[in-house]
């Protein structure tokens, strides 16, 4: 099994290609793995019905009246965990607090708005906007290279 890595400014965000003659269990494993490793499913409630949902879909989580909610592009789900469980579970390479509140996906993030003295306005994906705390504005702007 060759493996290549292939730095190109044309790649916006990182991708994998598995690559093989025909379909067999070797890349069946490999395809599992990647995808397991890449995307952790968390379970998504919404009214009666549970829903799973990939990491690469939330653009953002908060707490509100003692809950912890997941936007997706599908809609809001209640999570059955804290938002420091999540942070963890999630990981800083995916994932920025920006509040004591609330978690946004580095790759959701479409614009940031600087003009407000003090605090950072997010625009994210599907036209989701929120506020970085002022506590928090230092840690994103290293973060995100600024």
């Amino acid at each position: 099994m060759r493996i290549k890595l292939i730095l190109e400014p044309k790649y916006e965000e990182p991708e994998i290609h598995i690559c093989g003659r025909e379909r067999n269990e070797e890349l069946k494993e490999l395809y599992e793995t990647v995808n397991t490793a890449v995307n952790v499913e968390i379970a998504g409630y919404n009214e009666h019905e549970i829903y799973r949902l990939l990491t690469n879909e939330i653009i953002r989580i908060y707490t509100q009246n003692k809950k912890v909610y997941a936007v997706t592009a599908r809609g809001i789900f209640e999570l059955h965990k804290r938002l420091y469980e999540m942070e963890q579970l999630l990981g800083e390479k995916n994932f920025l607090r920006i509040s004591n509140s609330e978690l946004v996906n580095i790759r959701k993030i479409r614009r940031l708005d600087t003009s407000l003295t003090g605090t950072i306005r997010m625009f994210l994906a599907n036209e989701n906007e929120t506020y970085v705390s002022r506590r928090y504005v230092t840690k994103i702007k290293q973060a995100l290279g600024l």
